[in-house]
């Protein structure tokens, strides 16, 4: 059953919200997958693990660390990462990531993921309109961005649908009653 009250509540720590005290590589991945928790992602898609970050900074998504502690703007890439790679390649990440950051830095990048994500779901799973843009420069580069939350959050819900109603789970359902 999809849990409306978390998908309503559902909030992304803002850019100067983020940990800037230098965690380490369990640390960071527990503090993504904790505010992700209430989208239940573990349930449709595969976390983010160690090796996934140590690849995402030798291809150069994410700067290299520094003493092996990840901080503040470290983070705020692994987060779009995670969001990205439900729909994306890596190497089309990669190059997202370095169209966007000719135009915004990645405080500004990050923050506007997390008001149009957040609105964006709210949308899509109380079956309203997509809400207005919130960009405030309105660049073109900002589609990379807006179409691609879009299609991760329509994929999100076509899967929690899906767990919903798939036979084969409402019979597991109904058994375990």
């Amino acid at each position: 059953m999809i849990n409306m009250e978390k998908i309503n509540n559902f909030r992304m720590p803002r850019y100067n919200e983020l940990p800037n005290m230098g965690l380490y590589i369990d640390q960071v991945l527990t503090y993504i997958e904790d505010f992700f928790a209430p989208l239940e992602l573990d349930a449709v898609e595969k976390p983010l693990t160690s090796s996934m970050v140590n690849n995402y900074v030798k291809k150069g998504v994410v700067p290299a660390t520094i003493k092996k502690r990840y901080y503040r703007e470290h983070i705020a890439y692994l987060v779009i990462v995670n969001v990205a790679k439900q729909v994306f390649t890596i190497d089309e990440i990669v190059r997202m990531i370095k169209i966007q950051k000719s135009v915004y830095d990645i405080e500004t990048a990050y923050n506007y993921i997390c008001t149009e994500m957040e609105k964006i779901i709210v949308a899509v799973f109380n079956e309203q309109p997509l809400p207005q843009d919130t960009s405030r420069t309105m660049k073109p580069q900002r589609y990379f961005v807006r179409n691609t939350l879009i299609s991760v959050v329509y994929k999100i819900h076509t899967q929690k649908l899906m767990a919903v109603y798939d036979p084969e789970n409402v019979s597991r359902e109904t058994d375990r009653q």
